[in-house]
């Protein structure tokens, strides 16, 4: 057999194959790596299975049973139920699963299976509701007491999947060499990662799993953590940038610019700028991320940060998520300029092909300092012979290569400014951006009120509807975001055995039917828009437009607007069933109202104010404060994909969680510090196995981890 590497394809190990690679592939697995790093998601303890006489009431507990009958299924009204009696001679239990109609064809009867689930007595007899359970494979190979249980797809079964995984760990453990620097394992009392990686896989007890676990743990985030260090500091040699130093007439130019703006710049808008001002005043390449609450004031920071490269004569670009937002922008920033000669643009995918020739020809003569629009700005026919500054508006919107696509066809490096709204806290910071500079702004524009934010049932749908009617007839307007577009829409999603379930939303009620409700019943008198992803990208303008405009009074939407235009009137916002959407997108729908000087309020209407619904909830009504619901947002639902991580180019977490484990994160970056300190240029031996860890790690993306 071939010589096994860590980017060995997988089809290449023995009992795979090609057809089972293609199997494999669905699961993310295409490497040998792949497979080491595919953890289990659960263990099934067979060594702590108990009678079924020593079973308690209202505990989680595993058992051994064998089926006794063929099961039962019955269906009504669309839902189905499987029945069961298992028994293992010393008595029997009743086993229910609830819409899982699939399960039936994987239980046979006079088979013995492994249970785990929730036990409940009612009188004399017990029953174990929706239990997971497996079929002990009856092979000589298969004598481990504890067994992995994997994330499935379509034709794998948990047999194969084992036996893979096996022979994986048979041929590459020995290839591992050890990733975290001795003195950081001492210190944090780590295991070795040979033993780490055998023992998340092929434990003889859940202590040497906990043990596992806490390495890898550590592992990924050093990973994270340092292929960001590292690329930062490359990046820092890789190009030279245009000096934006402007003479003594260039600044008095630039404060009058700052004197004319309508407002008071608030002291992190100084603060921030000013930094921005520093930065591109190098030679090197700034790369900083502004963050700032929803309605905080990014948008004069972008705009003053171009002004200043415009008027020391170099070009920049604003990119934006949506044509209206661009477009929005692109009116701010003009009034902003006044009677200045600075030149700017608007380019968007709908600009006419005339006008974006015109604007091509300019810009390549540089008479464009300041091109605004959305991803069209990058199309390869742009000629920017003086780029200085791409600037983009909520990043995570973007695809991962938008953002480097211009510098990478300039001949010198490009200050990078990022726009996000999104409340990042500090510990998924260190991870999403460990190759930029951070600068935050907390304070609120002067002038600006609290949004008072308050619960109401389905009950109270009248006072609702008399606060929307209250707020038209004194000339504002509202929002009414609803998590569905069409009544009974399906939610599909795959179970663990790959099996297409559907599940029908019946108790939502569509943005589509309440919009028909309200025109054609409460609010017939009123002007009211309907606004969701599935209408074209015309039809979404222009309603947009219209509300901009106030020639819609209450616009009925989907979550579609929760990066929408920035309209002062709007000073009510009415969230239906609440419970479906979590904090961060509440919070950003709730801060496209209470942008001028009105007192504004938001409505979360739900009837499930319970559990972690209810949390947020309150969580809501307690603060505006954008990074305290961030951090309550990981401690609830976890980091897997928080705020859209895959989209910056940075692997989901497999076994790491940034709210739990943030305390790793500070001996981490200390250990980081540590090693390009003694080690700068990466040549020694320990440097050397951290790059190649990283390559195994990243795969292709390893150049740009974060984008």
């Amino acid at each position: 057999m071939a010589e096994i590497r860590l980017d060995t394809p997988v089809q290449f190990l023995p009992k795979v194959g090609e057809r089972r690679a293609k199997q494999l592939e669905k699961l993310g697995i295409y490497r040998v790596y792949d497979l080491l790093t595919f953890f289990p998601r659960r263990y099934e303890d067979w060594s702590e299975c108990v009678p079924l006489f020593q079973l308690e009431h209202d505990k989680e507990q595993s058992f051994i049973a064998t089926i006794i009958n063929e099961p039962r299924v019955s269906r009504h009204k669309g839902k189905t139920t499987i029945f069961a009696t298992l028994s293992d001679g010393s008595c029997s239990i009743r086993a229910v699963w609830f819409n899982q109609p699939y399960l039936a064809e994987k239980m046979h009867s006079g088979e013995e299976y492994f249970f785990h689930g929730k036990v409940t007595r009612d009188g004399f007899s017990f029953q174990v509701v929706n239990p997971v359970f497996d079929q002990r494979q009856k092979d000589e190979e298969d004598t481990s007491q504890i067994l992995p249980v994997y994330p499935l797809t379509s034709g794998l079964k948990q047999g194969h999947i084992r036996a893979i995984v096996n022979v994986a760990l048979d041929r590459a453990l020995p290839l591992l060499s050890e990733v975290l620097p001795l003195f950081f394992r001492k210190e944090e009392k780590l295991c070795a990662i040979r033993y780490a990686y055998e023992k998340i896989h092929r434990p003889e007890s859940m202590e040497e799993v906990e043990i596992a676990r806490k390495y890898l743990i550590y592992e990924e985030l050093f990973l994270l953590r340092g292929a960001l260090s590292v690329y930062k500091q490359e990046q820092k040699d890789l190009h030279s940038s245009y000096p934006i130093r402007g003479s003594k007439e260039d600044m008095e130019k630039f404060r009058e610019i700052v004197k004319r703006l309508p407002f008071v710049l608030t002291e992190d808008q100084s603060r921030v700028t000013h930094d921005i001002l520093k930065d591109i005043s190098g030679s090197r390449p700034m790369n900083r991320l502004v963050q700032g609450d929803v309605g905080s004031g990014k948008t004069v920071v972008a705009f003053l940060s171009m002004a200043a490269c415009a008027i020391a004569g170099y070009q920049s670009v604003f990119m934006a998520p949506t044509a209206v937002l661009a477009a929005q922008h692109y009116e701010t920033f003009k009034k902003f300029l006044g009677s200045s000669d600075i030149g700017i643009e608007l380019m968007l995918g709908s600009t006419p092909a005339k006008k974006k020739n015109e604007i091509r020809e300019k810009l390549s003569r540089g008479e464009i300092k300041m091109l605004v629009g959305t991803h069209a700005v990058l199309s390869e026919k742009n000629a920017f012979p003086d780029l200085a500054l791409m600037v983009t508006d909520e990043q995570h919107r973007f695809g991962v290569k938008q953002r480097s696509v211009t510098e990478e066809r300039a001949d010198h490096g490009i200050h990078t400014l990022v726009m996000s709204a999104t409340p990042i806290p500090r510990t998924l910071g260190l991870v999403l951006f460990g190759d930029m500079d951070v600068s935050v702004i907390k304070s609120m524009p002067k002038g600006r009120q609290p949004i008072r934010t308050i619960r109401a049932s389905f009950d109270e749908e009248g006072r609702v509807i008399a606060t929307i009617r209250q707020e038209v007839e004194k000339g504002h307007q509202v929002y009414i975001v609803c998590p569905m577009i069409e009544e009974l829409q399906e939610d599909a999603y795959e179970d663990e055995e790959g099996t297409l379930a559907m599940s029908m939303k019946a108790d939502l009620e569509s943005a589509v039917k309440y919009y028909e409700t309200l025109s054609e019943g409460p609010l017939s008198d009123m002007h009211v828009g309907l606004l969701h992803g599935r209408m074209k990208p015309s039809e979404k303008e222009s309603v947009m437009k219209d509300f901009g405009e106030r020639k819609i009074d209450v616009l009925v939407s989907t979550t579609v607007i929760e990066v929408g235009v920035d309209n002062p009137n709007a000073t009510l916002m009415v969230i239906r069933n609440a419970e479906r959407f979590g904090l961060s997108t509440l919070h950003q729908l709730r801060g496209r109202i209470g942008r001028g000087a009105l007192q504004s309020a938001c409505i979360l209407q739900t009837d499930k104010y319970e559990g972690v619904a209810q949390e947020r909830i309150d969580m809501m009504c307690k603060t505006t404060d954008g990074f305290e619901l961030a951090e309550k947002d990981m401690l609830l639902r976890g980091t897997g994909d928080f705020f859209g991580t895959k989209q910056h180019g940075i692997p989901q977490l497999k076994m790491a969680n940034l709210y739990r484990d943030a305390g790793c994160l500070i001996p981490i970056e200390k250990a980081i510090d540590k090693m390009i300190k003694d080690d700068p240029k990466l040549k020694k031996p320990e440097s050397r196995i951290m790059l190649e860890a990283f390559h195994a790690h990243f795969g292709d993306a390893w150049q740009k981890p974060s984008l």
